[in-house]
């Protein structure tokens, strides 16, 4: 089962990798250039209009028309009709602009438009792979938290980036719920764990689970174990792990006062019995 489940999360990985590649490999194009093209013309023209109001929207966030070109690119490949592409162009243009409104309000995006175009791309595509805005928020503000929020050397943003590739890929094996995959983002982002070291949490999930451990207490061990007790995470596992013990204590001790009652009941029936 282990084996199973750290091919899986290697292949998403593999597939995360080949997206980078191809919206760096793509990024040079702009809208009015791609659309300029016969062939792209012929067979999308009926979107252009459509198209370059959303590229309008794109630009004014400080970005460039380029994310769609690419999209445009990759769907024309695939030969995608035109009208399920302009649904698709729509919801990528608003991933890029909440990534872009996250980026900046955290003072995480370049100045430079190609810079930070090809950043928030970089950041769509975990939400295209099922990363929610929350979960986006969470490891940010651990990882600016962490590292500073700087843009020269982009170390938060990649600190994310790494975290919640990782988280992608535990939600996509487990279902983990929204809530506990926020948790984990944070718990991956503040840890000590190097960027390459990151994923080490689902072997540390599979081994529990393969041990007959349930899905939930692993992901509560795993975050305990890579927060080492510091962050808010690990002190809430701890405290409600400190919960369960204290409520077993108390049945406990709760019997064992039943039981010095009844002893006291049979002694003082015992000293009746004598007197008479």
């Amino acid at each position: 089962m282990r084996r199973s489940i750290i091919s899986r999360a290697a292949k998403a990985f593999a597939v995360l990798a080949l997206l980078f590649a191809l919206t760096a490999s793509l990024s040079a194009q702009d809208l009015a250039a791609w659309f300029a093209k016969p062939a792209n013309q012929a067979a999308y023209g009926a979107i252009a209009a459509e198209a370059q109001t959303l590229a309008a929207a794109v630009r004014a966030a400080s970005l460039s028309d380029s994310l769609l070109a690419a999209r445009l690119e990759e769907a024309a490949k695939k030969r995608i009709p035109a009208p399920v592409l302009l649904a698709t162009l729509k919801q990528d243009t608003a991933r890029y602009l909440s990534v872009s409104k996250a980026l900046s309000s955290r003072g995480l995006l370049p100045s430079d438009a190609k810079k930070a175009s090809a950043m928030v791309e970089q950041v769509a595509i975990l939400l295209r792979g099922g990363i929610a805005e929350s979960e986006l928020s969470a490891a940010l503000d651990a990882a600016v938290t962490k590292l500073g929020a700087t843009v020269a050397n982009n170390a938060a943003v990649t600190r994310a980036v790494a975290a919640l590739s990782v988280v992608a890929n535990a939600k996509a094996q487990y279902g983990f719920s929204e809530e506990n995959c926020r948790l984990l983002a944070i718990a991956l982002t503040e840890s000590d764990l190097s960027n390459r070291k990151l994923d080490s949490v689902l072997d540390s999930i599979a081994d529990s689970v393969a041990q007959g451990g349930s899905v939930s207490n692993a992901l509560n061990t795993a975050i305990a174990k890579i927060s080492k007790g510091n962050s808010a995470e690990a002190k809430a596992v701890e405290r409600s792990n400190e919960g369960k013990s204290g409520e077993k204590e108390n049945q406990g001790n709760s019997g064992e006062k039943e039981n010095n009652g009844k002893s006291g009941e049979n002694g003082g029936a015992s000293s009746g019995g004598k007197k008479k």
